[in-house]
């Protein structure tokens, strides 16, 4: 590998487990739990050929379940193989002669795949066996193994990426520089003074040219308010529903804001966190971020809420927004528009801690597309940030 660009497994993954041993009581019947073993694995998919089925997940370690996304290797080397989890075995168990690698992304997972099912990945991951009658790979040793960067295909990934980006602002139909203009240090308020407003930087705002082309895009367009696109959950966790208990917490630590998607969630025992953890999640919800300095900026914290993490809670630091009238996908266009982070730039509050109230989030006004636009729309996004 020398003068190649490499980067260690462990720094690339969430997680990099093995099955269990402890799944002994199998059903004759079809459930929602398959265990999965190296004879489920053909063509670098998951078969279920004699597939077998736990009657639940009683007793079996977490380390054991597998979440669609998830790469499964086989851990002897002898038998090498290789699968991608889809959502038909999302929470499937696995057995101990399979290796459970969870990406830390989507670019990583394709970047992974692509490394394993190559002849150096396969060489390379006969390093990592421990001698034995039945050689197997090391747990241990594989975490270090070291992964190859293409640098030309890490090229191609980030020229369509890039590609996608200006597609999706493209789709905004603005000039950017007249959006981006600077703010006015001075700014003359006529009859719109509100008492419960007293932050210059809201005028500034709300007198910018930014706010005059909304106006009229109110007026000419059909740009409707928050709150009649999809729900803005207001109630929250009951702490005695989760005292004395381990939960999976969410914070703005465990998203990545820049591809809209939840990368952790933290187990911790609820008293630690009972203060901050507010809303059970759904799968589909979305997390937006109202405290801190970046509402409103490019980097403002938003999450879509996939499967995995159905049922952790999230920050007080977060709003859950939560059955759309149109697709997740278009809600988080729209969170992105120039001219709706113009508005939540405007009616965040405060100095030392910026925040942004439930009130002032139900008066954003967002676009309304043709449904013919917000297909396309969808399409470009879910190739951007899923």
């Amino acid at each position: 590998m020398e003068n190649k660009k490499t980067i260690p497994l462990r720094m690339l993954c969430k997680e990099i487990t093995d099955g269990t041993r402890n799944a002994t009581e199998f059903v004759d019947y079809k459930t929602n739990v398959p265990y999965i073993r190296l004879s489920n694995i053909e063509g670098g998919k998951l078969v279920q050929k004699e597939m077998k089925y736990l009657f639940d997940l009683e007793e079996i370690e977490e380390k054991a379940i597998v979440r669609k996304g998830d790469i499964l290797i086989s851990k002897i080397i002898s038998l090498p193989k290789l699968a991608l989890v889809d959502e038909v075995y999302d929470g499937a168990v696995i057995s101990p002669d399979i290796i459970k690698i969870r990406p830390n992304d989507q670019q990583t997972q394709e970047k992974l795949k692509r490394f394993f099912s190559s002849d150096i990945g396969m060489l390379s991951l006969k390093k990592m066996v421990v001698p034995s009658i039945l050689p197997k790979i090391s747990l241990k040793q594989l975490g270090d193994l070291e992964i190859i960067i293409d640098e030309e295909t890490e090229g191609d990934i980030r020229n369509e990426q890039t590609d996608l980006k200006q597609k999706l602002y493209s789709l905004y139909e603005l000039e950017f520089n007249h959006i981006n203009k600077s703010l006015t240090t001075e700014c003359w308020v006529e009859k719109q003074f509100l008492v419960e407003r007293l932050d210059v930087n809201y005028y500034r705002y709300y007198t910018s040219d930014a706010f005059k082309l909304l106006k009229h895009k109110i007026k000419n367009e059909q740009w409707t308010q928050l709150k009649d696109i999809c729900e803005i959950v207001t109630y929250t966790v009951s702490p005695k529903d989760f005292r004395n208990k381990e939960i999976r917490y969410i914070g703005f630590k465990n998203i990545d804001a820049n591809a809209c998607r939840i990368v952790s969630a933290e187990t911790i025992s609820f008293e630690k966190v009972k203060s901050r953890a507010r809303y059970e999640l759904k799968e589909n919800d979305v997390l937006l971020g109202v405290v801190g300095p970046h509402i409103g900026e490019e980097n403002h914290p938003l999450a879509f809420v996939t499967k995995e993490y159905e049922g952790a809670l999230a920050s007080s630091a977060f709003i859950v927004l939560r059955n759309f009238k149109y697709g997740a996908a278009y809600l988080l266009w729209c969170l992105f528009h120039p001219l709706v982070r113009s508005q939540l730039k405007a009616t965040r509050r405060g100095q030392l801690q910026m925040i942004i109230s439930i009130e002032d989030l139900k008066r954003i006004y967002l676009p309304v597309e043709s449904p013919e636009k917000i297909a396309l729309i969808e399409n470009v996004v879910k190739k951007f940030f899923y």
